[in-house]
């Protein structure tokens, strides 16, 4: 096996020479054999190992296994990270399964550890059984192409050497060497779905093909080839319908709807996947709920998604981590120059001067002897158009705000000032009413300050 797990590091360059490299080590023989192997490797490729061990707080015994990786890594001399969490109390507190909560705070600390370590390299321990119950465990569970793929020698900065290896040939490794690891006995705790793929669907299985894991493994490798195309392919279509914006992205329905189903899918779950910042993109039943939100009657359709939020806005979709806070309308009458606070939106002052002082992106001036009060501040509307400075006719304010990209739970954060017609979009655009001139006697001067969550107003 030392000689294959060589060929499989040389041949697909998982390593090459100088690396710092984390090792992810339960104890079990997977993990142990993994950083084994690697020793092996650390004089010729002047390798820098260091290992990880996660507590995840889910058995009583837990902490007895990282005594013994404890002892290992200081028998074989590999710097240790060992530490203990509670995973099912934020299993709980989270309100997700178990596995779910585990596989995803073990990935942090393995990212976190790497990086305080100088790592470039995570080494994970998974091999040719762990592919074929990940594959079952996504076809049970709903997937498509890309959860076919499944786990890759290497994505990013985490490979797994050990892949095209059988659990078998790993226990026959460690028994050849004498090297001693623990069972984890919750693995065969069959009230955890792996659990049950692994003690009862594949034995199973094998009863139809005796190589079942070999060919899972194979359907994997055919699915990785595609997706590695359409990977090129999402990285060249993606710009021409969504683009990120502050704390998340913008997709243009309209030209996404322009592309066939199966494209329309895989630039929206990739879009999903880096805005939620993990490869694992929804279920079935997630992206069937985010399709109805993009094929709704409503044009203001929304969804709450496993890790992030969907919201139309007609020919828009808008894709954050968590729903936004949408402002409520709001409407106030100004009898004359002063100072009006506007709760959750800001300040707008209106002062008369004899002399312009310019104007900015905050700051505008009218001819004040043309502009009659009360003034209206309020908030958008449906329907609402103005007469935009340095254009002819005029516009509508929504579509001032599809222009400037303004994302649409912003829209409620910006001040319209009006007297019989929209004299600003505060922050965005003057109209062309009242501009003063040079023989204009007195300037009406109206200074916006938006509280934070306006600040980031798209221009």
């Amino acid at each position: 096996m030392e000689r294959g797990f060589f060929q499989i590091v040389k041949q697909h360059r998982l390593l090459t020479g100088g690396e710092r490299v984390l090792v992810a080590v339960s104890g079990g023989p997977d993990s142990v054999a993994l950083l084994s192997l690697l020793r092996t490797l650390a004089m010729p490729y002047r390798l820098r190992l260091w290992a990880a061990h996660l507590d995840h707080g889910i058995r009583e015994q837990s902490s007895m296994d990282g005594e013994f990786v404890r002892q290992l890594c200081a028998s074989w001399e590999v710097p240790l990270k060992l530490e203990r969490i509670d995973v099912p109390e934020i299993a709980e507190k989270q309100g997700r399964g178990i596995e779910e909560t585990a596989r995803d705070l073990r990935r942090s600390f393995l990212i976190r550890v790497a990086e305080e370590a100088g790592c470039e390299v995570i080494a994970l321990g998974h091999h040719r059984d762990d592919q074929a119950e990940t594959i079952l465990y996504r076809i049970l569970r709903g997937t498509g192409p890309t959860g076919l793929a499944a786990m890759r020698l290497r994505r990013g900065r985490f490979i797994r050497p050990l892949l095209p290896f059988s659990r078998r040939q790993i226990l026959e490794y460690l028994q050849r060497n004498g090297i001693v690891f623990v069972e984890d006995m919750s693995n065969q705790d069959c009230r955890f779905s792996r659990n049950r793929i692994r003690h009862q669907l594949l034995p199973l299985l094998r009863e139809f093909n005796p190589a079942v894991e070999e060919q899972l493994g194979r359907l994997a490798e055919f699915f990785a080839a595609d997706e590695d195309f359409w990977r090129a392919e999402e990285e060249r279509l993606l710009p021409s319908v969504a683009e990120p914006v502050e704390g998340g992205w913008c997709v243009a329905l309209g030209d996404l709807r322009e592309f066939p189903v199966a494209v329309r899918r895989r630039l929206l779950r990739r879009v999903l996947e880096m805005l939620r910042e993990t490869p694992l993109g929804l279920s079935w039943r997630q992206f069937e709920v985010l399709e109805k939100v993009l094929s709704s009657a409503n044009p203001h359709a929304e969804a709450l998604l496993s890790g992030c939020w969907a919201g139309r806005d007609y020919d828009q979709l808008w894709l954050f981590k968590k729903r936004p806070d949408f402002p409520k309308p709001f409407s106030l009458t100004v009898p004359g120059p002063g100072e009006v606070v506007i709760p959750g939106v800001g300040k707008l002052v209106i002062l008369e001067t004899e002399k312009p002082q310019g104007e900015d992106r905050w700051n505008v001036e009218f001819a004040a002897d043309e502009v009659a009060f009360p003034l209206t501040i309020r908030s958008y509307r449906a329907g609402d158009r103005f007469l935009p400075a340095g254009m002819k006719g005029s516009k509508k304010v929504k579509e001032l705000f599809i222009d400037l990209k303004l994302a649409f739970h912003q829209r409620h954060r910006v001040p319209l000032v009006l007297t019989d017609a929209i004299l600003w979009v505060a922050g965005l655009r003057r109209s062309t009413l009242y501009s003063p001139e040079a023989k204009t006697a007195r300037i009406l001067r109206l200074t916006f300050t938006p509280e934070p969550a306006s600040a980031n107003l798209s221009l």
